[in-house]
């Protein structure tokens, strides 16, 4: 068995990483940060990561505000190396622990409102208030090529600002949303503290950002978007897939006919479709089972999918709460279909979820469809099914259960994928992000 050579740390360069997400986190954007650690090596970089430490049970999005951990932890690889910080819930976390969901919310609005004011002058009463003064120490003893801020939370780029002037070092943005320009949030609506706190975080993102030298978005529209906000230069770093997802054994599909959509869904992605759909195929005695794997994790989500769904449908339908990543993974295997669903009108934004569906080349429903960036990448794979209505959706699914019957075209169309979606890998990624910083 070959293996890849590690060269010795000293020759490389130092990089720091600043990541709220990191693992043992098994939440999707700890996949990023914690890829780019491990591998950015094999480009001539040793990667020094600063993030929080976290208990890897996760189940729902209240877990990820609980205070845990004591003390500064180092762990130390040929590769890289991670410093997990204590993690103690700030005065935003600690309302949401208390008030965020629950008939005090509107309690909670008002901190957040008091919140972003206090971060104009200090993260002192964040949940980040110990980062700044270990970086600085940190940056007193070593010597760093550059640092790559990742957000959300885009509190973490005010290290960024505060450390250039400190020390003048070299830093980029790495938006895996964009922030004060995002359309996602925008669409929720607008309360009056909803629009206050737009505003200034609009004019934070201006000042803290403004001494980026450059910008790392996940699509061209977001990158434009971004780089047009702040006169700043940008990259397009896409999400990816890890490589390890191409040689996952063969699993076995479920007994039923199950449709999965997987992750958490937004407010502006619409259910409504894909309901008619099953309803349609459930009149005509051939109804499948609608898995939402881990969208259970938002507490608001949940309740709204459970509200959609009409009460003869309810024994078809599934919503879960969040898995561990290797049984999330074999969940996902045994699905017969991947769900994709458009952001309503919005166009650019490319599910990170899209990026897992194509590595493991199973058929993918977009219903609604984006006639976007999604069916663009899942055109280019070949493994795309598009409906624009329930009718459109109800012969797809028809198609794909047909399809299931032809075992050697279902092989056949997974082999095709393999030859479009290298370019995607998160290593093809990582290495225009290398050649953007050399």
């Amino acid at each position: 068995m070959n293996r890849q050579k590690i060269p010795n740390s000293d020759s490389l360069k130092k990089i720091l990483l600043l990541s709220h997400y990191f693992q043992p986190c098994t939440l999707t954007p700890a996949q990023r940060i914690t890829y780019w650690a491990q591998n950015f090596h094999k480009l001539g970089y040793y990667p020094v990561v600063v993030t929080r430490v976290w208990n890897p049970e996760i189940r729902m999005h209240h877990d990820t505000k609980l205070p845990f951990g004591n003390e500064v932890k180092i762990e130390k690889f040929p590769t890289h190396e991670v410093h997990y910080l204590p993690f103690r819930p700030g005065m935003l976390d600690w309302s949401y622990l208390h008030f965020g969901e629950t008939w005090l919310r509107p309690l909670f609005l008002s901190i957040r409102l008091l919140d972003v004011v206090f971060v104009g002058f200090s993260l002192h009463f964040t949940s980040f208030a110990n980062y700044l003064p270990y970086l600085k120490g940190l940056l007193r003893n070593q010597h760093f090529d550059k640092m790559i801020i990742s957000g959300e939370p885009f509190y973490l780029f005010r290290l960024g600002f505060s450390l250039h002037r400190r020390f003048g070092i070299s830093w980029m943005a790495d938006y895996r949303d964009d922030w004060s320009t995002n359309e996602l949030q925008m669409e929720k609506g607008g309360s009056g503290v909803r629009k206050w706190v737009a505003k200034l975080e609009s004019n934070f993102e201006k000042k803290w950002v403004g001494t980026a030298d450059s910008i790392i978005s996940v699509s061209e529209p977001y990158t434009k978007r971004i780089c047009d906000f702040l006169n700043k230069p940008g990259i397009t770093i896409q999400n990816g897939f890890e490589e390890s997802l191409l040689d996952l054994p063969e699993v076995g599909p479920y007994d039923q006919f199950t449709v999965t959509y997987s992750g958490v869904l937004y407010p502006s992605q619409d259910i409504s479709m894909i309901l008619e759909v099953l309803d349609r195929c459930h009149r005509l005695n051939q109804p499948f089972r609608l898995l939402f794997l881990g969208a259970g994790f938002d507490v608001k989500e949940k309740k709204r999918i459970e509200a959609k769904v009409p009460e003869h449908l309810k024994p078809w339908v599934e919503i879960t709460d969040r898995y561990p990543r290797s049984q999330a993974l074999e969940m996902l295997q045994k699905s017969h279909v991947f769900l994709g669903i458009a952001y309503g009108k919005m166009k650019g934004i490319p599910s990170s979820k899209l990026y897992e569906y194509i590595a493991l080349g199973k058929p993918v429903l977009l219903c609604p469809t984006d006639q976007d960036l999604m069916e663009e990448i899942l055109t280019e794979s070949g493994l795309g099914f598009f409906a624009m209505n329930s009718s459109d959706g109800k012969e797809l699914l028809l198609e794909l259960q047909n399809l299931y019957r032809e075992v050697e075209q279902l092989s056949k169309m997974k082999a095709n994928s393999r030859r479009t979606i290298l370019r995607y890998s998160r290593f093809e990624q990582l290495k225009k992000l290398a050649e953007h910083i050399g």
